[in-house]
């Protein structure tokens, strides 16, 4: 007998020029029902103006109809914002802002099915950046408006493949969501809870069998093209980026690489593309960086080309051509004697090499980072080497030479008042001290990363710092509080675009164990 499906409508709204995209909407929900979903019960229905039913009335009232019988709307823009659906008589500016307003109101609405909103934006060329033009324009005050009331999260993407990935996560966490709300429907499980002796035994001891601690977060080493002082323009565009102020920053990057042949702003806008996780577009201008760089034999540019470049594959999983490409900047810093390259080269090899499992690699290649920036005073460069050793003796189970690093490397970031730094070792030390099982320390340690991390919008932190907040709180019986925090960091790495650590969904499971769930 075949299973019955209980249907979710999610519904697109976009303006023209985004086809593939609507497409690939329609494409991977129903590759996602057939994979996932269908089995768990649940068929998500693609919805967009497309698929309104002709009547009498005001074209754009009737697809506004489809939007409040909707449970989900995804909004999609890019270079155009649209025209009015009625010049006479709406007061919105196009069709796509009147599906979005009526999406917000039926979402603050109670009795309305709809139970999330969307916000995607692809990437625009930074030729269109510098240069919007009205269309472009208006997509990009949205986006400032967003940013401005900082009430809602929106993703951007450089290709049609990021845009199924992104929208796929998005799938993956509703179908849990509705589980979730389907299992406290039914109510709790028959059957005994578990006795308070249990619950007790969980207060001030070590983690409990079966939690499984974070491993601590790996800090990449970079070189921006040159010092920027304050002011200046590649130091403006950062300025507006570390407040926050995504849009302006974009625009300010795109102006200095347009139409120009210096190497240095394109390895810039290309590390701001990829502290958004555009890889592809960041990919582009890296590349096209060293291409300028090796033209103009600017050797500094063209090693820090390839440093990004290897980020980038690093991040993409390709340990093979990250290591290669730090490697071919090695070699072109040691060329012409310039140590901080060097420095740089040596630290993000040794990252390589841990996330390899080569620890005695790792930690070899790191001190001979440490070696070389202490001579140099680089005080930087001594803080992201001294928390990836951290990093490699932690994982040696030397918790002792791990806790001195991390100690070391709060110490050189409270120095610089570097809050990225902090919010890593405050981090690190929480997850150690947690291990330890001084409660106390790793939740001072936690909350102190999870309040810099914030700052600083590094949601990987945040979400690892809610996990060992979990940690702490389940350790000392505080289930409620424990299963919040847990709830807290898979929503975080959702909206990063990914399942969610195994760390999170194991210690979730041993908490409803304790609970009798």
């Amino acid at each position: 007998m075949p299973r019955q499906l209980t249907c979710f409508r999610v519904f697109i709204a976009s303006p023209g020029g985004l086809e593939g995209e609507r497409k690939a909407f329609r494409d991977e929900i129903q590759d996602y029902n057939d994979t996932d979903a269908i089995e768990r019960g649940v068929y998500f229905l693609a919805t967009g103006w497309e698929d309104t039913i002709a009547g009498i009335g005001r074209p754009q009232a009737l697809i506004n109809e489809d939007v409040r019988e909707s449970d989900y709307l995804v909004l999609l823009l890019w270079d155009r914002w649209g025209s009015p659906p009625d010049a006479m008589t709406s007061p919105f500016s196009s069709g796509t802002e009147e599906e979005y307003d009526v999406a917000l109101k039926c979402y603050e609405d109670t009795h309305a099915p709809m139970r999330q909103v969307v916000m995607m934006f692809k990437a625009v060329s930074p030729h269109q950046m510098s240069d919007p033009g009205p269309q472009l324009q208006r997509v990009l005050d949205f986006r400032k408006e967003i940013e401005n009331q900082k009430q809602h999260l929106f993703h951007s993407f450089d290709s049609v493949d990021a845009f199924r990935h992104l929208l796929r996560k998005h799938l993956a966490a509703w179908l849990r969501d509705l589980e979730k709300t389907e299992n406290q429907k039914q109510g709790p499980p028959a059957g005994p809870t578990p006795p308070s002796e249990e619950r007790a035994a969980l207060k001030n001891s070590e983690l409990p069998a079966g939690l499984m601690p974070f491993r601590g977060a790996l800090e990449t080493v970079e070189l921006r093209s040159a010092d920027h002082p304050d002011g200046s323009a590649t130091g403006k565009a950062w300025e507006l980026a570390d407040a926050g102020r995504l849009t302006d920053a974009e625009v300010e990057f795109s102006k200095l690489t347009v139409g120009r042949s210096e190497p240095a702003p394109l390895v810039e806008y290309g590390r701001f593309l990829l502290r958004l996780g555009r890889l592809a577009q960041a990919t582009v201008l890296f590349e096209r960086a060293a291409t300028t760089a090796g033209d103009h034999g600017d050797q500094r540019n063209l090693a820090n080309s390839y440093v990004n470049l290897g980020i980038v594959r690093r991040t993409s999983g390709d340990l093979d051509g990250a290591e290669q490409m730090f490697r071919k900047a090695l070699e072109i810093d040691q060329k012409v004697g310039r140590p901080d390259g060097i420095a740089s080269s040596y630290g993000n090899v040794g990252i390589v090499l841990e996330m390899r499992g080569d620890l005695d690699g790792a930690e070899h290649m790191l001190r001979k980072a440490l070696e070389i920036d202490q001579k140099l005073g680089r005080l930087h460069g001594m803080a992201s080497a001294y928390g990836n050793l951290g990093i490699v003796l932690g994982t040696r189970g030397d918790l002792d030479g791990a806790e001195q690093m991390y100690r070391k490397a709060l110490e050189v970031n409270e120095k610089l008042g570097r809050l990225e730094g902090l919010a890593s070792n405050h981090t690190n030390l929480g997850s150690l001290l947690g291990k330890r099982g001084d409660l106390d320390g790793a939740e001072q340690m936690h909350r102190k990363g999870l309040e810099n991390s914030s700052k600083v919008g590094d949601l990987e932190a945040m979400a690892t710092n809610y996990g060992g907040l979990g940690i702490v709180l389940l350790t000392r019986g505080d289930l409620t509080g424990a299963e919040q925090m847990y709830r807290e960091a898979l929503q975080i790495d959702q909206k990063r675009g990914r399942e969610g650590r195994a760390s999170h969904y194991v210690n979730l499971g041993n908490l409803l164990n304790a609970q009798g769930d």
